[in-house]
């Protein structure tokens, strides 16, 4: 059962990362760019916004051959420190704008993977003793997944602040009220596969893991195993063409209840079989508690953006994002992005751009109307 598990986790993670994403370079929300908000009345339908970002697949190498031994080379060392990073998310937004304020009933998921230096390799080149006959060792600690699902209702404000200089400060706040859907948390603690000369591989691993015990039914508002607040703080400056912003999100945190934590430990050898590797049941050992009571802090997150108006629609932007810890699909590498943006009578918005992050370069194409 476990090895379905593992072999299903395995399929889910390539066929969501399979590609790099469209960049989030122009998803920079900073609650303080209400301030200078000329809108009167805005009634926003469902927005749904996809996006998986990863740290190996690219259209580079989407027809790579592994079966050379340079393209192996070359295609792992595109990770960087050896771990395979993807982060997801996805959300539903619809609400309304009056001025300055805005209110939006926003669902999301959002989720990371980060996969150990020796899982990549077993996975693209396989497991064997070293090329000169001797055991091979392979790190396999450090491994996570994690993920949450929720609904919030989120309150935007942003406040402006007239400067003698006929420049303006902007500042806005957005709160989040959470209620929580679903959350699961697991991460290798330890672990190393080691293969001798003969090719007979021993894992020697331990694990931890947490997550939600959904309640029977329907999961609703109402009986969500989770709630919290989240508040998002910016700041922004704007003088003739230019302008700049500061945010920091995620600040605050997620109570949950009723979860499901345990451990999981192997010691011993792994068979090959003919549906791949086997493990044995009498090499495992499972534990398992229930806490009532746990509190998520999902990782800070800071944005910054410059922008400089050109004629009369265009605009050109300069950006960087970057997490303060990793996880719940958020990475601490910086990403920085660079683009334009036309905005023509506010009736559609066109906008391109390219962006960098953990070595690759990534890029993006929108239209609004």
């Amino acid at each position: 059962m476990r090895k379905r598990i593992f072999s299903l986790l395995l399929i889910v993670t390539i066929a969501l990362c399979a590609f790099p994403s469209v960049a989030w370079g122009f998803y920079y929300d900073n609650p303080a760019e209400e301030a200078f908000s000329t809108t009167r009345f805005e009634l926003l339908i469902p927005q749904i916004t996809l996006g998986a970002r990863n740290n190996l697949f690219n259209l580079d190498n989407i027809n790579i051959d592994l079966t050379k031994p340079e393209a192996k080379d070359k295609f792992l060392s595109q990770m960087k420190g050896g771990y395979f990073k993807s982060d997801f998310s996805s959300e539903l937004k619809t609400g309304l704008t009056i001025g300055r304020f805005s209110l939006h009933l926003h669902p999301w998921a959002t989720g990371s993977f980060r996969l150990a230096p020796g899982i990549p390799e077993l996975v693209f080149v396989g497991y064997g003793p070293n090329d000169d006959g001797t055991s091979k060792t392979y790190d396999l600690a450090g491994t996570k997944v994690n993920g949450l699902a929720a609904l919030s209702l989120d309150l935007k404000y942003g406040h402006p602040i007239p400067l003698q200089d006929g420049s303006q400060l902007g500042v806005g706040v957005t709160f989040r009220f959470i209620k929580g859907l679903a959350m699961a948390d697991s991460e290798v603690t330890s672990g190393t596969l080691r293969v001798d000369q003969t090719g007979e591989a021993t894992l020697n691993a331990e694990s931890r893991y947490l997550y939600t015990d959904l309640p029977e039914g329907e999961v609703s508002f109402n009986n969500s195993s989770g709630a919290g607040f989240l508040t998002d703080l910016g700041v922004s400056y704007t003088k003739d063409r230019w302008r700049a912003g500061l945010a920091l999100k995620n600040i605050g945190a997620i109570k949950w209840k009723n979860l499901q934590q345990g451990t999981y430990t192997y010691d011993g050898e792994v068979t090959t079989g003919p549906d791949g590797p086997e493990f044995s049941e009498d090499n495992a050992t499972t534990t398992e508690t229930v806490i009532s009571k746990y509190t998520l802090s999902l990782p800070l997150v800071l944005e910054a953006q410059g922008s400089y108006h050109w004629l009369e629609s265009l605009y050109c932007h300069l950006g960087m994002e970057t997490g303060f810890a990793d996880g719940w699909g958020i990475s601490s590498s910086p990403r920085l992005w660079t683009g334009l943006e036309w905005k023509p009578r506010h009736l559609v918005r066109m906008a391109g751009g390219i962006s960098y992050h953990d070595k690759h370069w990534d890029y993006n194409a929108l239209l609004e109307l």
